[in-house]
């Protein structure tokens, strides 16, 4: 496989040089996130099982999100637990992360991690789907800022509710540009968005102020 074609994504592990390994890659549209343990930044680690298990989760959705996806994208995990009676608190943690999206899944019990701290370990393996994605660009007179900022916080619920989510917002130093990068699972999410009652509940688009929008529909020119 050509090696330009894998994106690499970095935990700053001081290990990953040494024994030759990446916290995540992805190919094409698959995203595989290594082993992962219950290590904090400082190196501490709590003793918790289900905080463990957390802390796990915690890095594997930085990871996740670094190479473009998100929990909702795993379809498998894999869970290592040092003792079976950790079952319950691990897979309570799992369910919460994941009772909605229900990814294949394999806990089981191992004789030691590398870490005699650490409870468990926990790797996933995610698929990327292709999304529709928006630029909506907003150019705002300094007297609507103030107002479109409540107004999108009425309206962004919205996005969630039909497989929507606001991706990056970027605004210019001076507060009058805003670009928001908009993704929904297909088509038929965004027209449900368009189409929701709610939108028209959370009041027009700031009705009386210049206020200039532009929508686009845009794709990822970098093949990485």
């Amino acid at each position: 496989m050509d090696a330009s074609a894998r994106r690499r994504i970095s935990s700053g592990s001081p290990f990953e040089p040494t024994i030759g390994f990446s916290r995540a890659v992805r190919v094409g549209d698959r995203v595989l996130v290594s082993g992962t343990t219950p290590v904090f930044p400082d190196g501490s680690c709590p003793d918790d099982a289900g905080l463990q298990a957390r802390r796990c989760f915690a890095i594997i959705e930085t990871a996740l999100a670094e190479a473009g996806a998100t929990v909702a994208d795993v379809v498998r995990t894999r869970m290592f637990l040092v003792d079976p009676a950790d079952a319950d608190a691990v897979g309570a943690v799992h369910g919460a992360v994941f009772g909605d999206i229900r990814p294949a899944a394999t806990m089981v019990a191992v004789s030691a991690l590398l870490d005699p701290r650490w409870r468990v370990e926990i790797e996933a393996e995610a698929v990327v789907a292709p999304r529709l994605t928006l630029a909506l660009i907003v150019d705002l007179e300094i007297d609507a800022v103030t107002p479109f900022d409540a107004y999108e916080r009425r309206v962004l619920p919205l996005l969630t509710r039909h497989g929507g989510r606001l991706d990056r917002r970027l605004r210019t130093a001076d507060g009058r540009t805003e670009i928001h990068l908009l993704s929904f699972g297909d088509r038929a999410g965004y027209e449900a968005y368009l189409a929701d009652p709610g939108r028209a509940a959370a009041g027009r688009f700031l009705d009386g102020r210049n206020v200039h929008r532009r929508l686009l529909e845009v794709t990822d020119a970098d093949p990485s």
